[in-house]
């Protein structure tokens, strides 16, 4: 979504630029973004959306609804935000956005495994709490290589699956839970979109912190269901090389 190097290139007047050289931003990776504020990013993003479902796909996946994490984001200068708003607030209203705009798709968003546990994930906007009212589907990227190290007192996260993946989920299921109720008995003027999203994570199936085999993808697997709590729950397996483990299925 906003980490597209196809529209900034196209579309310089959309995209981040540097402070310091006064061209297109670009992440460590060498990147280009555009603005998370800009409404005809949203609008340009809605007209693919549309075009995938005439196409006849049954559902419409986001990923990287956030602004920008790794890079010198201090040289950031941004056509459209305002550096005032909240970051959270500018990333809730595009995903309303969407909802509004898709009112009979399927749609779902893939967010930062982090986002299962804490209610803010180093100031790029996310929260699953705004996604489970706008997605029909909410897939935490629950890597256990992607977590700091410490993060439960493990030295190297990728070494424990099983845990980092229950953790993860049981706090996303009964954050998920909690919406439900609140959805169904709100009598406020704010507009539930999706009364009963759906928790269907992703979960690794590459070599990242440690090698994993057959056993350590398992272990995923064998946590969602295990922190389900009674809730029917999906999951997806991404190896960016898309080699699977066979074995772990």
């Amino acid at each position: 979504i906003f980490q597209d190097p196809v529209l900034a290139k196209a579309r310089p007047d959309l995209a981040l630029t540097s402070s310091t050289t006064g061209k297109q931003w670009t992440d460590n990776k060498k990147v280009m973004w555009v603005d998370p504020a800009g409404k005809e990013v949203w609008d340009y993003n809605v007209t693919i959306a549309k075009d995938a479902l005439a196409r006849g796909f049954d559902e419409v996946n986001f990923d990287y609804i956030r602004f920008p994490t790794d890079g010198n984001t201090d040289d950031i200068q941004y056509p459209f935000w305002n550096g005032k708003t909240l970051k959270r607030y500018v990333i809730r209203d595009f995903m309303k956005y969407m909802r509004q705009s898709l009112p009979e798709a399927k749609i779902s968003a893939d967010l930062f495994g982090l986002v299962t546990i804490n209610y803010g994930v180093g100031g790029i906007g996310l929260n699953i709490d705004d996604a489970y009212h706008y997605f029909d589907a909410i897939a935490p990227m629950v890597y256990p290589s992607h977590y700091n190290k410490g993060f439960n007192g493990y030295q190297n996260p990728a070494a424990y699956p099983y845990d980092v993946v229950y953790i993860s989920i049981l706090e996303a299921n009964k954050r998920l839970e909690q919406y439900k109720i609140i959805a169904a008995n709100s009598t406020s003027t704010e507009k539930y979109l999706v009364k009963n999203p759906e928790l269907r994570p992703w979960l690794q199936d590459f070599d990242l912190g440690a090698t994993y085999d057959a056993e350590k993808v398992r272990a995923q697997i064998t946590a969602v269901y295990a922190a389900a709590t009674g809730t029917p729950m999906g999951w997806m397996l991404w190896d960016p090389s898309n080699n699977y483990t066979k074995a772990a299925l």
